[in-house]
């Protein structure tokens, strides 16, 4: 091996030991259309099909692992014949990049089929999101907080976002996306973990029930709502799609402008979902909930689900919170009550449950967290908790956060009027 290879080899290794320690965060900037000419959107379209041509072409190829990283021309099938296309938009490294990218996608295939799951195989795309851009100061680099520079690019890009980059971070690679007709750059940064004092507090656990006319009931009492429908928009521009012909100028223009609409009813939910759990994991450190047969809801109630993000907050927790406890699907929640632990048959009408053991009456949803966390905390080996004049408090100001959430209705069950046990 030669000495510059060794030194590079070295480099790398350093750098990736030294990453361990700090903290990875993307962030997401968008080009600025409006100081592009028409080279420079030539040049940003030839590339993603350019990047669409070579990932066909190691797909369709019988040994993916053998094709050279640098190869400078694919023949691509037209009608019934082959043409040998030129890739004079992808830089070198992105063509590396891209062939690895599908080299690792295979390699993932072949490690879930040694494990017995059942696997399909890669395929063709008439088009290509995201194209890798490997390397900082190579395939791009930062001119200053408004313009970036991309390798091969005629001239240097307006982008919007550099701002929110913290000035302490160390740059590595990035992605160039091309989104609803707008393109944008995912730059990954790292920076030095900060050191925070250790403070020792007792193990703080919640119940979340979920639900369809209340997305999330939690067990210390307060109900979560939240629906972001269809809009009006959108209806509309599916109407115009629906008209337009197929693969026309016009069609190309509708459905970028229908792809944006969805978008920003889904950045919403999004949104919603993000704060929603990170308020939960940031207070408390065990999470109860049950696995929810999410595909059976949709069937039944296929507009509400769509207007929600059940799904996304569910796995959400499973990543972000420090013990999440998922409880059984058949376990019988609803049917349960949180004070005895008798069960009664419940019917979907019944909104309140009534215990004809002990008397309890309590909302029917607040039960169930109830009883998730119960649950919970005895599979974890813990006993049952009991609400103090803190935990109010601490709901209170829950109550008052998850209320500055736009699009979030956030109430205590006793305000809605429902008989409760908070007494």
């Amino acid at each position: 091996m030669s000495t510059k290879n060794q030194r590079i080899k070295a480099t790398l290794k350093d750098t990736k030991e030294r990453r361990k320690h700090m903290v990875c965060r993307v962030y997401t900037v968008k080009l600025d259309r409006s100081h592009l000419n028409q080279d420079s959107l030539t040049h940003l379209n030839r590339l993603f099909l350019e990047a669409k041509w070579l990932y066909n072409y190691c797909v369709g190829h019988p040994n993916v692992f053998s094709i050279d990283d640098t190869i400078t021309a694919v023949p691509m099938k037209v009608k019934d014949r082959f043409e040998l296309r030129q890739l004079r938009h992808l830089p070198a490294q992105v063509r590396q990049s891209i062939i690895k990218r599908t080299q690792q996608n295979i390699r993932g295939l072949a490690r879930l089929k040694a494990k017995g799951h059942k696997i399909g195989w890669l395929k063709f795309k008439s088009y290509v999101k995201s194209t890798p851009l490997k390397q900082y100061g190579n395939t791009y680099k930062l001119i200053n907080s408004k313009y970036l520079q991309l390798q091969k690019m005629p001239q240097k890009l307006r982008v919007n976002g550099l701002e929110q980059l913290p000035s302490n971070c160390e740059y590595a690679n990035a992605t160039l996306l091309h989104q609803n007709g707008e393109y944008y750059i995912a730059i990954t940064t790292y920076t030095p973990r900060e050191s925070r004092p250790v403070v020792v507090a007792p193990v703080k656990s919640i119940g979340i029930d979920f639900g369809v006319k209340n997305q999330l009931s939690l067990s210390n009492g307060i109900r979560i709502r939240y629906k972001i429908p269809v809009t009006r928009r959108i209806k509309q521009l599916c109407k115009q799609f629906s008209r337009k012909q197929y693969r026309s100028k016009n069609w190309w223009k509708t459905l970028y402008k229908l792809l944006k609409a969805y978008a920003k009813t889904t950045n919403i939910k999004r949104d919603i979902r993000n704060k929603l759990v990170h308020y939960l994991y940031t207070n408390f450190q065990v999470v109860c909930y049950q696995n929810e047969n999410l595909g059976a809801w949709q069937r039944l109630w296929g507009r509400r689900m769509l207007s929600t993000s059940l799904g996304g907050i569910i796995r959400m927790l499973e990543i972000k919170v420090h013990t999440p406890v998922e409880i059984d699907r058949f376990f019988p929640s609803t049917k349960t009550c949180s004070r005895c632990g008798h069960q009664r048959p419940m019917s979907l009408a019944e909104r309140t449950y009534a215990c004809h053991h002990c008397g309890l009456v309590i909302d029917r949803d607040y039960n169930s967290s109830c009883v998730l966390e119960h649950e919970g905390r005895r599979l974890l080996g813990r006993g049952p908790t009991e609400v103090t004049p803190v935990e109010t408090n601490t709901s209170t100001l829950m109550l008052e956060y998850l209320n500055q959430i736009a699009y979030v209705e956030a109430s205590m069950v006793a305000e809605t009027g429902s008989l409760t046990a908070l007494a």
